[in-house]
């Protein structure tokens, strides 16, 4: 048994620390990225927005966007609403610009095919994707285009920035996010990021392949899509677009059970990238797989726990105690005058929502259709 326990531990330690260690070292054992600079031209570029009951932000996003420090020809923006019950493409109508094209569907059909029949629209060699609801930086266009003077780079994740992360659950859920963009960052030295940031990315028209209405996690699946070509997808720190936090832990918990059972549902359609040999192997294997099976090596450390030498024994269930006593505790207490106690109580709702991404994900249980949680 102390050697499940040994190893359980190993395994996580790996998976949040040693996995991020590794690519730090490897990141400064890199040689410094060629810098490709366009030439003139610059390259006429569309920017997709999918939107669902977006009424109240939909016309201000198009605002920042169409506002873009990018040559005002080069520049379209298309809306494609998805059979919205509110007043969504009104308020998009409302945003007089011709370089604006708005388009309402009927009927529901979810994010994936909306995607799909957006990129069916366009034929810009570069497309930028983004949501209604995040604020825009006027250079995100100009910075994200840049990196496709790289002809080795088939798309590139922007950067979200959380805003109101003064309060609550919201202090630790930015303090993952900064953790996580690191990694990102890192990947994108190193060879490519996974996953791109679903609010701000750009891709090359060419690469996109129509993807299955049913895909969870478009942000994943078409990055994937895209290294299977053989092209990287790299991550550009100063294309910012702005979100505010998850104040509450009830919402971030049904925001990160739809994303991890979406890994699921990617692992399953790009088993192949996990092979040796996929460009992405370590990453995909590191960054996706093995966060989904932290909370079963836990589990594991708290049933094997009995089996460790007397003292270590002691140790070992006093800090597991410890620990999820403190993360039980921010249950029943204002967490906003101890916010000491977001740390061990996020990690426990973040490895929750893994276990229970996964049901819902094998009980068939996940929607395509996409909810706001905030």
């Amino acid at each position: 048994m102390s050697v499940v326990f040994w190893a359980a531990l190993g395994f996580t330690v790996y998976t949040y620390a040693g996995y991020p260690f590794l690519l730090w070292v490897l990141a400064r054992l890199k040689r410094p990225p060629t810098t490709y600079l366009w030439g003139d031209p610059l390259p006429p570029v569309a920017v997709v927005i999918p939107a669902y009951n977006e009424e109240s932000v939909i016309a201000d996003k198009l605002r920042m966007v169409l506002a873009s420090r990018y040559p005002h020809d080069l520049l379209r923006v298309l809306v494609v609403s998805d059979g919205s019950s509110d007043k969504t493409l009104a308020a998009a109508q409302s945003v007089s610009d011709p370089r604006l094209t708005v388009i309402g569907k009927t009927t529901r059909s979810g994010k994936m095919a909306t995607v799909n029949y957006a990129m069916s629209l366009v034929a810009e060699p570069i497309v930028i994707m983004t949501d209604a609801g995040e604020q825009f930086d006027e250079e995100t266009v100009s910075r994200l285009v840049a990196r496709f003077a790289d002809p080795s780079m088939g798309a590139v994740s922007g950067e979200l920035g959380l805003v109101a992360l003064d309060t609550g659950f919201s202090r630790s859920l930015g303090a993952y996010w900064r953790y996580e963009k690191a990694i990102r960052a890192l990947e994108a030295v190193v060879g490519s990021v996974v996953g791109v940031t679903g609010p701000v990315y750009a891709l090359r028209r060419a690469l996109f392949r129509p993807m299955p209405t049913d895909t969870i996690l478009d942000d994943l699946a078409i990055p994937l899509e895209i290294i299977k070509q053989g092209y990287r997808v790299g991550y550009e720190r100063s294309a910012l677009a702005f979100e505010r936090a998850t104040q509450l832990s009830q919402h971030e918990f049904v925001r990160k059970r739809r994303t991890l059972a979406g890994n699921y549902q990617a692992i399953g359609r790009y088993w192949r990238l996990l092979l040796p040999g996929s460009p992405v192997a370590w990453q995909f294997w590191s960054h996706k797989v093995f966060r989904l099976l932290v909370p079963y090596a836990l589990a594991a450390m708290l049933l094997t726990a009995s089996g460790l030498s007397a003292p270590l024994r002691a140790v070992a269930f006093a800090a597991q105690g410890l620990f999820y006593g403190l993360a039980l505790t921010a249950v029943f207490v204002r967490r906003s005058e101890r916010p000491w106690l977001n740390i061990p109580y996020a990690f426990c709702v973040l490895n929750w929502a893994a276990v229970a991404g996964s049901y819902q994900y094998f009980a068939g249980r996940m929607s395509v259709q996409w909810e706001k949680v905030k």
